[in-house]
């Protein structure tokens, strides 16, 4: 290959780092791989490389159809390997021979479904939502046995407010005097009371 193959070197590029770098495209190790299998007849490696590097950029720029028709004569190909496969598991004079055939056919057909399914979404992509998220947890604190002393000053502090002086509870049947925004709205007296009070 490497008397055929067509190496530019660049700029402060000596020959050995201009080869590695030929050699070692997507597109050369392709080649080298289409040519050795004789599928190609005498074409030139570098011909091979030319078309390879057409078709990468024909995909970079958008237009999907070689890859769409890759993956179509692909899917036909591994179904007709499973039509082949499952045929030979059916003519298997042995249970063993049919479960071999069988499990080989079920991957052709396995391979040709995911086949499609990837020229199908290449058709047509998922659309990605990306969705902003805001995580809001209540903090939760467990105590065993003992209160915090944060806690006893709280409840404390809420106790004292039911108070009239320490220790000293409110009667909230107790009379009160008169309010000072309007002194004439007085406090009812015992006789101007309900005879019997709501529970």
């Amino acid at each position: 290959m490497s008397h055929d193959l067509e190496v530019k070197s660049a700029e402060e590029e000596s020959e050995e780092q201009a080869f590695a770098r030929t050699c070692l495209t997507p597109e050369t190790l392709s080649a080298a791989l289409l040519v050795s299998s004789n599928l190609l007849g005498k074409t030139p490696v570098t011909e091979v490389v030319l078309e390879l590097k057409r078709q990468t950029a024909a995909i970079n720029s958008g237009d999907m159809t070689r890859a769409e028709n890759m993956l179509v004569a692909q899917a036909h190909s591994l179904d007709t390997l499973f039509a082949q496969l499952a045929s030979r598991a059916m003519r298997a004079k042995h249970m063993s021979g049919l479960e071999s055939y069988m499990r080989l056919a079920l991957k052709a057909q396995n391979q040709a479904r995911a086949t499609l399914q990837t020229l199908a979404e290449l058709k047509a992509p998922k659309q990605v939502a990306f969705v902003k998220q805001a995580n809001i947890g209540n903090q939760v604190q467990v105590n065993n046995g003992t209160e915090p002393a944060r806690t006893r000053k709280t409840q404390k502090v809420q106790n004292e407010l039911l108070e009239v002086e320490h220790g000293e509870r409110l009667d909230t049947r107790a009379t009160d005097t008169a309010g000072a925004v309007d002194p004439a709205v007085a406090t009812l007296g015992a006789k101007h009371r309900a005879a019997k009070r709501r529970g």
